[in-house]
């Protein structure tokens, strides 16, 4: 079940994609909006400081219940002008358990992950020859003998360089030069690009695959790879990043046509960028669990993410009663760390357990591709509007939201 937000008077409303039980919107001070905030434009403060909070610390500790040792892939909070990728490594020892099969337990493979959100038969019928982008910083020159062995062990049909199934590219959508590994040991860039690569081709098997890889994680760098992502015939584009809200372009996350997807902060603290744009569907993090329900899985809502954007206006599509700007939350799946999933990265040891919100949004950018032609004109207002889809399964119910007094009551959600 896939959350996605819609609002009714003043609470917030979870709408769905695929099955999923929707992450709330955490509340965050309203400040005024300018009617031009969607297509302002900037200059990248590129020699920016490097932050003091470092990739190896811990996630807070609400968000990690049940993990031993879970750290950031990247460097939180990003510096200004950058932006951190999303995964969360789940260092627990049960990660090796994919190794041996299966078993319907944390980790989760392929298969947990298409029938958790009811999309075991579209995952086999759909996508054939659909192009799935996924953009990230850095090189990661493992890609496609990572990606190997995750679908072979999956059960899941090769998707290879040779077969054009995988193209990896720069930023300016050509095969070379990539760019170079990250050298600081504080941004791992190459796990959240194997999580992305994984989690889309457990939803999306017969799709298509670009690695879009920007030379750095600078602002500037992730639009131009946004850009060259549509550019490569990609339907959908998952941006599993997030970086501080500000005026700049928007241009590059507006693709009318394609599904631009992009990781909402995890980290309670507000509206982050590209999430916050209008044209991009904004998605935050659920727990999923394994249970005895007629679904046979349970979500709820995991850490609180987005808010309301400083400076984006709202859409006349998003009817959220709490927010005088943009909702900074669409949808919510997967994201919990402590039930996470399985990805392969022989340079981080193997097989990893892997959350954050860049799993969830590589799931969603997936689903738009099984998804009709319709759904991807305005992605998120689709997500808002639709009240049911046969490509977009019913997602579950929703902790209500209420912008000045905060967590509500469950509300109902309807299909999308």
């Amino acid at each position: 079940m896939l959350a996605a937000t819609g609002c009714v008077g003043s609470s917030l409303e979870q709408t769905p994609l695929p099955d999923t039980p929707p992450q709330a919107v955490p509340a965050v001070p309203q400040t005024a909006a300018s009617a031009d905030a969607q297509s302002e434009a900037s200059a990248d403060d590129d020699d920016a400081p490097v932050s003091q909070h470092a990739a190896g610390a811990s996630p807070p500790a609400a968000a990690t219940t049940g993990i031993a040792s879970p750290h950031y892939a990247c460097r939180r909070p990003a510096p200004a002008g950058r932006s951190a990728c999303a995964a969360i490594v789940a260092t627990a020892a049960d990660a090796s358990r994919v190794a041996h099969g299966c078993a319907k337990s944390v980790p989760y493979c392929a298969s947990d992950l298409a029938a958790a959100y009811g999309l075991t038969a579209a995952a086999a019928s759909r996508g054939k020859g659909e192009v799935v982008a996924i953009v990230d910083a850095y090189g990661y020159p493992g890609a496609a003998g990572d990606l190997a062995v995750y679908r072979k062990k999956m059960g899941l049909p090769a998707c290879t360089v040779s077969s054009g199934c995988l193209r990896i590219v720069n930023q300016q959508g050509r095969a070379s030069p990539l760019p170079r590994i990250d050298g600081d040991p504080n941004e791992d860039w190459r796990i959240e690009q194997a999580a992305d690569l994984d989690v889309v081709s457990a939803i999306c098997p017969n799709c298509k695959l670009r690695l879009v890889q920007a030379k750095s994680e600078k602002d500037s760098d992730l639009a131009a790879a946004a850009n060259a992502a549509v550019a490569q015939g990609a339907v959908a584009v998952a941006n599993p990043y997030f970086g501080q809200e500000r005026r700049r372009d928007a241009g590059p996350y507006r693709h009318p046509g394609h599904a631009l997807v992009a990781s909402a902060a995890d980290d309670g603290t507000g509206a982050r960028m590209p999430c916050s744009f209008q044209t991009v569907v904004c998605v935050s993090g659920t727990t999923l669990l394994k249970d005895s329900s007629p679904r046979g899985w349970s979500e709820s809502a995991w850490h609180p993410s987005g808010g309301c954007s400083a400076i984006v206006p709202k859409p006349s599509w998003q009817r959220a009663g709490g927010c005088r700007t943009r909702v900074a939350v669409d949808v919510a799946a997967l994201a919990d760390p402590a039930t996470g999933v399985a990805v392969y990265d022989a340079a981080a040891g193997g097989w990893q357990q892997i959350g954050g919100t860049g799993v969830g949004a590589s799931l969603v950018a997936a689903v738009f591709a099984l998804g009709p032609d319709a759904a991807r004109v305005n992605a998120p207002q689709w997500i808002w509007r639709h009240g049911g889809s046969d490509a977009f399964h019913r997602i579950g119910a929703d902790p209500g939201y209420d912008g000045a007094t905060g967590w509500g009551t469950p509300n109902g959600t309807k299909g999308l």
